[in-house]
């Protein structure tokens, strides 16, 4: 079974490439659900046109796209495929993705992974714990669909019988019981959002609040928003709800990042903006976090053999004098910021495009 891309695939793809510089590597992101048959036929006579020059690399490209249409074939019954492939270089990896991209068919010297970089950016795994007094429900948000955790409920009142009790020792035992079960429920989520950085705490009355004030710290400051929930909810509610406070929580955290790199730019220290600096830092691996406008695109060019990348255009490497390639500076600014474990963070932002369209912070060392 085709398993689904994730961040460990796209970090080990960012290194790899084509030892001769040459435009060996095909990848192609395909919505399976469009009448992706047209687009694949107009991309590949545009290819075979420019490539039919270098036998060669035709000759690879058409054995690889022959491998390629055969995957596609098998996998009719998925939504979206992904794959990275080049003959010449004995390589092929296919995948899969829940969420839908644009079709693509990228010829180059390395896979193209900018696209899938931002896709996954956009969709942030999210928890969300839906209590009351004695039951809970735990979802994880994957992908835009909502995945069910687990179900957690306690018969509090049919444990303890009032019987005989006094009304002031019946609430004290009730209490006790509400907290026990509110820890169990802490214990679990604390187990399953381990791997998860964002969590919407949700639910009827008070009963949220009284959870909120026995979970640890670590747990605690995952929660990025506290709703008044009604407990059946139906789950297409809770996916826009979810979908709605993320979209808001990423738009802030732009804002504030944004924010944070004024300040280090008047500072003169800890960040770097525009497209060559960017770049410069990042072949160093010094980048910790880059916020990148959605639509830049500017030409660059690569050396493969010395790994080298510059801005603008460039025939022969300054380095070793063997003839580049040309390439998005952009898409080589990611990979090397997933080689080197960066954060990549796509924003539409006016004043981000009044420094050149990019900037980043850089590590402290």
């Amino acid at each position: 079974m085709m398993k689904e891309i994730c961040s460990e695939d796209v970090e080990r793809l960012s290194e790899v490439y084509d030892p001769d510089n040459e435009d060996s590597f095909i990848s192609l992101y395909i919505d399976l659900e469009t009448s992706y048959e047209s687009f694949l036929k107009r991309r590949e006579r545009a290819c075979r046109y420019v490539l039919k020059k270098e036998p060669s690399l035709l000759e690879n490209f058409d054995k690889t796209m022959e491998r390629m249409r055969d995957v596609i074939m098998k996998n009719l019954s998925q939504r979206f495929l992904i794959i990275f492939a080049s003959h010449k270089n004995n390589f092929f990896e296919a995948y899969t993705l829940s969420q839908k991209g644009k079709n693509l068919l990228i010829v180059d010297t390395s896979p193209y992974i900018r696209p899938v970089v931002e896709m996954m950016e956009d969709y942030e795994d999210i928890g969300l714990i839906l209590i009351d007094t004695h039951r809970a429900k735990v979802f994880l948000l994957c992908e835009n669909k909502l995945v069910p955790e687990k179900k957690i409920a306690w018969d509090i009142l049919r444990k303890h019988k009032k019987g005989g009790w006094s009304q002031a020792r019946f609430q004290r035992i009730r209490r006790e019981e509400i907290k026990r079960f509110m820890k169990e429920v802490a214990l679990y989520c604390e187990k399953v959002f381990k791997d998860v950085d964002k969590i919407i705490l949700a639910g009827p009355g008070n009963g949220k609040y009284t959870f909120l004030e026995t979970i640890p710290k670590s747990l605690k400051k995952k929660i990025i928003e506290i709703l008044d929930i009604d407990f059946d909810e139906n789950e297409r509610k809770l996916i826009e709800i979810m979908q709605d406070i993320e979209k808001e929580k990423k738009k802030e955290e732009g804002e504030m990042l944004i924010n944070h790199i004024r300040s280090e730019i008047l500072k003169g220290e800890m960040a770097v903006y525009g497209v060559k600096e960017v770049l410069e830092k990042a072949m160093e691996g010094l980048l910790e976090i880059i916020l990148i406008d959605k639509n830049l695109r500017v030409a660059g060019w690569i050396c493969e053999k010395c790994q080298v990348v510059g801005v603008g255009k460039k025939k022969n490497c300054p380095y070793c004098n063997r003839a580049t390639s040309e390439v998005d500076a952009i898409e080589e600014i990611i990979e090397f910021c997933e080689r080197f474990d960066g954060k990549v963070i796509f924003v539409d932002n006016e004043e981000l495009g009044e420094i050149g369209g990019i900037a980043a912070l850089l590590r402290y060392r």
